[in-house]
C-alpha cells in the first residue's frame, strides 16, 4: 500500500529506532529441493508499497521521495501528484530498455543448471530488475529472484555495480545500455550460483551478525526529508564475508515504502565499496 510522505517518514523512523517487528528470512533448501520453474511477469503483490513496474517489461521502479509533502501536505493531492510523476516516469524509461529483458537474462543464465524442473510441484520463479532512483541523482539496480514455494517465500538479490547518473539513465546511449546489459548478465551468473547455493543448503549464515547500510537498499530520503543512511538494515545474517563481497541474510517487509527498508527482505550479495555501513555485533549469548 503506497504510504503518505508523513506516513513514510514515520515508518522510516521507527525502523531506524530498530522498534518494528519485520518478516525472517528463512534459508531455502527444504523449499528448493524439488527444484524452480520459471514464470513470467513481477510479483505484483510483493513489492514495495512505492513500486512503479514498468510498462511491458521487467523492470521495476523504485522513486525516490520528494518533497512535495512538504509543499503540498494534503495526502491524497501528495500522493495523486507523486504517483502520476512517476508512472509517467516508468513509461517513458520503458521505451529507453525495451531490448533489454531481465527475465531473459535469468532465464538464458539458468540454461543447464540443477536447479530447475519441469515438477509442478516444485518452487516458481520470478525474474525481475529493481531500478531505485536515489537522492544523489544516480540510479541503482538489483537483479531478483522471487521465489515462493508452499509455506515459504524466498528473495535472493544481486546488486549491480555501478550506480548511474540520472543523465545517463533517463537518456542511454549506446555505451550505457549495452553497460546495462553486460551487468545483467553478470548478476544473472552471479544469482545463479545463490540459487543453487540455496539448494544445497550453503547459504547457512556464519553466526556473525551485523548492521548493514547501502544506498544499493535504501537509496531515497525518508519522507523526501530524512537522510537515506540513517536507515540500515539491522542484525542481518552475515553469510559471506571477503575482503571485496558481502552476502547476508535480512528480515523485512517486502510491501514496504522502499525508503522504509522494502528492499531489505531476503539474501542479498553487496560489493563492500557498496556499503556505508557494515558494523558487526558482539556474539549472541546461549
Amino acid at each position: 500500500m503506497r504510504l503518505t510522505w508523513s506516513a513514510s517518514l514515520c515508518a522510516a523512523a521507527m525502523l531506524v529506532a530498530g522498534c518494528v517487528d519485520l518478516k525472517p528470512a528463512v534459508p531455502g533448501a527444504q523449499a528448493l529441493a524439488q527444484g524452480l520453474s520459471l514464470e513470467p511477469g513481477v510479483p505484483e503483490g510483493a513489492l514495495p508499497g512505492d513500486a512503479k513496474p514498468f510498462p511491458h517489461a521487467s523492470f521495476v521502479l523504485l522513486p525516490s521521495h520528494s518533497a512535495v509533502g512538504l509543499l503540498v501536505p494534503v495526502p491524497f493531492i501528495t500522493e495523486a501528484v507523486e504517483s502520476a510523476i512517476n508512472s509517467g516516469a516508468a513509461s517513458a524509461a520503458a521505451s529507453h530498455y525495451a531490448d533489454i529483458d531481465p527475465q531473459r537474462i535469468v532465464q538464458r543464465a539458468l540454461q543447464g543448471s540443477p536447479v530447475l524442473t519441469t515438477d509442478p510441484g516444485g518452487a516458481k520463479l520470478r525474474a525481475f530488475a529493481f531500478v531505485q532512483e536515489g537522492s544523489d541523482d544516480r540510479y541503482r539496480l538489483a537483479l531478483v529472484a522471487h521465489v515462493t514455494a508452499p509455506d515459504w517465500t524466498g528473495r535472493y538479490l544481486v546488486h549491480l555495480p555501478t550506480a548511474w547518473p540520472v543523465a545517463d539513465y533517463r537518456n542511454p546511449g549506446p555505451a550505457v545500455l549495452a553497460g546495462v546489459r553486460r551487468e545483467l548478465e553478470a548478476a544473472a551468473v552471479e544469482l545463479r550460483t545463490l540459487l543453487e547455493r540455496a539448494q544445497r543448503g550453503q547459504l547457512a549464515g556464519t553466526g556473525v551478525h551485523a548492521n548493514v547500510g547501502s544506498l544499493h537498499l535504501v537509496g531515497g530520503k525518508p519522507g523526501g526529508y530524512l537522510s537515506p543512511t540513517l536507515v540500515v538494515a539491522r542484525d542481518v545474517e552475515v553469510i559471506e564475508d571477503t575482503a571485496e563481497v558481502l552476502i547476508f541474510r535480512s528480515r523485512g517487509d517486502v510491501t514496504s515504502e522502499t525508503s522504509a527498508g522494502g528492499l531489505f527482505f531476503g539474501v542479498h550479495r553487496l560489493l563492500k565499496s557498496q556499503l556505508h555501513t557494515f558494523d558487526k555485533l558482539p556474539p549472541k549469548k546461549g
